[in-house]
């Protein structure tokens, strides 16, 4: 009769196991983003990744985000770190001095942690259909400069508080405008990597905030012409306000929009997917060709490099 009995204890113990929120709520996030997860109640420590992806936890506000396992999670000061990618066989063109950028400071994290989406920042998530090119998800991208339909395609991988960004915007894009976009040779997709602290975070936002007027390269341009120090208050909320005075948007709408956090989860969600690809730095660029053939660029890099990766493409 014991025997019975302790039978029907321990089949009754081993169905409440299976049957426990806990449990559930790990099958859940087998299909549920790093933000999503810690929104319904799960710990950042605790988030569950996809396979193939490990978790990192962001030092200042604890947030977490999933990201290829292959890839060296480091921190910075601002919170974020650089991603260094494991020497792979892809076509990656490295800029030699990327390891001195100023968003390169680096702390080495075990690959048990992982890394992981902003938390707390307001707004709901935008939600909009699939829409990828080249392996990388423009479904929150920035509008798309160029003719939708030319056959290459540049996805840029940016941050406005990044000194290099800013090098590459003002000296080698206005040659790729000029030599291939304004031709219908070359669209470009702009998708933010907010490493550098809560200014470029807050740029990121203002940015949307901006292309909610139809506005986003106006604005965009202003904020990488008027580009300072990191952090030392050029890109802060009163100056993001002023910018968009400067350019003569609605500035009761804008201000409204910025003060919400309304863009909050574009903006984290961009950053993840980059984080997800293994982005080293920033500006970081995938040149992808009618074909699905793919060319990565590490770095501000000359237009000659772009050119050349082009024409293979094509």
């Amino acid at each position: 009769m014991n025997s019975v009995t302790n039978t029907a204890f321990v089949a009754i113990i081993v169905l409440g196991l299976f049957l426990s929120p806990s449990m559930l709520s790990v099958n859940a996030q087998d299909i549920m983003s790093p933000r999503q997860q810690m929104a319904s109640g799960v710990a950042a420590d605790n988030v569950v990744c996809k396979s193939g992806l490990v978790l990192m936890i962001r030092s200042t506000n604890g947030a977490a985000t999933c990201v290829k396992s292959s890839t060296s999670m480091k921190l910075s000061d601002a919170g974020w770190g650089s991603i260094i990618i494991d020497d792979e066989e892809d076509e990656t063109i490295e800029d030699e001095t990327m390891e001195n950028a100023t968003n390169e400071k680096r702390i080495e994290l075990s690959e048990e942690f992982s890394m992981g989406e902003e938390e707390g920042l307001p707004g709901e998530p935008m939600e909009k259909e699939s829409f990828i090119i080249g392996g990388v998800d423009l479904s929150m991208a920035a509008p798309v400069e160029g003719d939708e339909d030319a056959p290459i395609t540049i996805i840029e991988f940016g941050d406005y508080q990044c000194p290099k960004c800013k090098g590459w915007f003002q000296n080698e894009k206005p040659v790729i405008i000029n030599s291939y976009i304004s031709k219908g040779i070359v669209k470009l997709y702009f998708l933010d990597s907010a490493w550098l602290g809560d200014d470029s975070i807050s740029a990121a936002q203002a940015a949307y905030c901006a292309d909610d007027q139809g506005k986003f390269i106006e604005y965009h341009s202003t904020l990488y012409n008027n580009q300072a120090g990191i952090q030392d208050g050029w890109a802060n909320m009163d100056a993001l306000k002023q910018f968009a005075m400067e350019i003569e948007l609605d500035t009761e709408m804008f201000n409204k929009c910025l003060d919400s956090g309304i863009h909050a989860d574009r903006v984290s969600h961009n950053t993840e997917v980059g984080a997800s690809l293994g982005v080293v730095g920033t500006p970081y660029f995938f040149i992808v060709g009618p074909d699905g053939d793919i060319k990565k660029i590490a770095g501000p890099q000359p237009s000659i490099v772009f050119d050349a990766a082009i024409n293979s493409l094509s």
